[in-house]
């Protein structure tokens, strides 16, 4: 479980949330419509709009992301492999006892000091 009280992992979180992405102008748009977003005035318990909310009471929308995130765990190649092959042998560690630069997901230059880092990492969307 990722931890939205850091703030890196907040922001990490909100924009995978709201699918926020940069204009050729500069600015930065939502893709995720305002009545799905936890954020938003129609759903965060006030008439004010993300970003006023979001300054005026960061614990709660903390908690609003936090609680999306918990909902919408980041897909990793562990999961997505034990998804596919649920009866793989797995090292003492948990992962799989083989690396992942072996099955070609990653370059050696990507490859990390431990398998289990290499595992458990996101996989970009």
């Amino acid at each position: 479980m990722i931890d939205c009280s850091r703030t890196e992992n907040y922001f990490a979180e909100k924009q995978r949330m709201t699918k926020k992405h940069k204009l050729n102008h500069g600015g930065y748009a939502c893709k995720l419509n305002c009545a799905d977003c936890p954020l938003s005035h129609l759903n965060n318990g006030s008439t004010m709009l993300c970003s006023d909310f979001e300054a005026l009471y960061p614990e709660k929308a903390i908690e609003s992301v936090q609680k999306w995130s918990n909902e919408h765990p980041q897909k990793t190649y562990l999961g997505e492999f034990l998804k596919n092959y649920p009866n793989a042998p797995l090292n003492r560690d948990g992962v799989p006892k083989m690396c992942l630069y072996v099955l070609g997901f990653m370059s050696m230059d990507d490859c990390r000091d431990g398998c289990i880092e290499c595992w458990n990492q996101p996989i970009k969307e």
